[in-house]
């Protein structure tokens, strides 16, 4: 084997200093508790979610983006499929966010939901070493 380590790529660089950074935020600030009765009911946040997944899988083939195997990180902001199905995972993250932290929601239907969005979020994929890993 001739393969060469080149390091970790720059998403995955940018990915651990936010991660330090959030790390480094909640030791300083760590989470209030929510009183189970400040909480709101989840329903319609689950229906909005599930519009969320429908409106992307019609707008955005998962096969598609799942065939797309090379790509720079130079390349990654101006590719006419991945780079506009990226950005319209981050409102399917947010509300999966707010589900969780603001809801009654359960622990089993907030795992199918993350289970959807994780689906998602594989087919877009992470850039690693010129090449988009589906498998995160």
């Amino acid at each position: 084997m001739n393969e060469v380590y080149k390091g970790p790529s720059a998403e995955e660089l940018e990915q651990r200093a936010q991660n330090e950074q959030y790390e480094a935020w909640m030791s300083e600030h760590p989470e209030l508790s929510v009183a189970s009765e400040v909480l709101i009911e989840c329903g319609p946040m689950i229906v909005e979610f599930e519009g969320l997944i429908s409106s992307f899988e019609a707008t955005y083939s998962l096969d598609e983006l799942h065939s797309i195997v090379d790509l720079t990180p130079e390349e990654a902001p101006n590719h006419p499929l991945r780079e506009p199905a990226k950005k319209a995972l981050i409102p399917v993250v947010d509300l999966l966010t707010k589900l969780k932290n603001k809801t009654d929601i359960s622990t089993e239907k907030y795992e199918e939901l993350r289970m959807e969005y994780k689906k998602l979020s594989r087919a877009v994929g992470m850039i690693n070493n010129n090449k988009v890993d589906h498998d995160r």
